[in-house]
């Protein structure tokens, strides 16, 4: 249940922080708005850090490059959430958004890439996904 409650909070702060940087970029460019929203994201993370007296920052060393790389990620998520509600509007961006997160995440847990463990993809898993790709299109016409 835990996981639900987090998982329904993040899609819903996503949607609300795709219109902000939707809207801070009509005003300040994207890669700028980008740039704005990676560093307040950052700062409240700090201060949640400090706040909670969490020391685990300390074992930094000990993460791989390749996954302390993400901010460099979020970055171009951000780019192209921004462009694509400019072009297409809020609902059609997080629907596709939304398509593309499952069809990669698939794609991890069928091969086991970045030390996930492997998962046998179904039949069914298919089949949800490709309903989604069909509820986006009847969003768009």
């Amino acid at each position: 249940m835990k996981g639900i409650f987090f998982a329904l909070a993040g899609g819903f702060f996503l949607t609300l922080q795709s219109v902000a940087n939707a809207e801070i970029s009509s005003h300040i460019g994207t890669w700028q708005a980008a740039a704005m929203t990676q560093l307040t994201g950052f700062l409240f993370a700090l201060l949640i850090v400090v706040l909670i007296r969490d020391k685990t920052y300390r074992q930094l060393n000990r993460v791989s490059p390749l996954y302390a790389s993400g901010g460099m990620l979020a970055a171009i998520v951000l780019f192209c959430n921004m462009t694509a509600v400019h072009i297409m509007g809020v609902t059609l961006t997080i629907g596709v958004f939304l398509i593309a997160q499952l069809v990669m995440a698939l794609a991890i847990d069928g091969k086991g890439w970045f030390d996930m463990s492997k998962k046998k993809i179904s039949r069914t898993q298919i089949i949800g996904v490709l309903l989604m790709i069909a509820g986006v299109i009847v969003l768009k016409w």
